[in-house]
């Protein structure tokens, strides 16, 4: 069913509403937080650190020293070039 409107006069800015509104009851319902059974974060991720991350992170760790001494031997190499250049241009 939709509701009517009804405008009365101009001086109003809403027109007035006329329905049905009937408030509904819910019995199970209780208005408060139930937080008794929902996990939180740090307990999420205490449990993954517990039981699953340590058996990766030997892996995970050789890896990323793989992944570091691979990224730093060419910095050094250019570093080294660049001392190089820098004692040929005073030796001029």
């Amino acid at each position: 069913m939709k509701p009517i409107s009804v405008i009365v006069g101009k001086d109003n800015r809403f027109p007035l509403i006329d329905c049905n509104y009937r408030p509904m009851t819910l019995d199970g319902y209780r208005g408060r937080c139930v937080r008794a059974g929902t996990p939180r974060f740090w307990n999420i991720s205490g449990q993954y650190f517990q039981n699953e991350a340590r058996h990766e992170f030997l892996l995970e760790a050789v890896c990323f020293a793989i992944v570091i001494i691979t990224a730093a031997v060419p910095l050094v190499s250019a570093a080294n070039a660049v001392v190089e250049l820098c004692r040929a241009f005073a030796q001029f």
